[in-house]
């Protein structure tokens, strides 16, 4: 019986040591993966702005895509929002090369560029 107990001993010992290390890699691998970015920025006149969320956004970012391809007759390729002013922006890049910026707020359309837009 007392075999018995230490080989039960030895693989709960053993059982833990792979949860510890488990854990660890887990816990490891968090704190490699980038984050939102909680740094402030600067606004054009010098004051501090912090970043925007998708929580700070009125309109979805599915939604502020549905505007920008619609405007342009294109396929966004990359999405990004952020506060420009205190405004939350999304700025969308198209397939077509342009990059149409969207109110998060309004859903209107603030600014287009490149790719034959009138405003480059």
């Amino acid at each position: 019986m007392p075999t018995h107990r230490k080989i039960i001993l030895l693989l709960l010992i053993a059982a833990l040591l792979v949860l510890g290390v488990g854990a660890a890699a887990l816990a490891s691998a968090q704190d490699a993966q980038p984050g939102p970015d909680t740094t402030e920025t600067e606004n054009e006149a010098g004051e501090a702005e912090s970043p925007a969320s998708a929580s700070d956004a009125v309109l979805s970012q599915a939604e502020a895509v549905a505007i920008a391809e619609a405007e342009r007759g294109s396929t966004a390729r990359f999405v990004e929002l952020e506060r420009e002013n205190g405004v939350i922006v999304y700025s969308v890049e198209l397939a077509d090369g342009s990059e149409v910026e969207v109110d998060g707020t309004t859903g209107a359309i603030l600014q287009v560029e490149g790719a034959g837009s009138d405003s480059d």
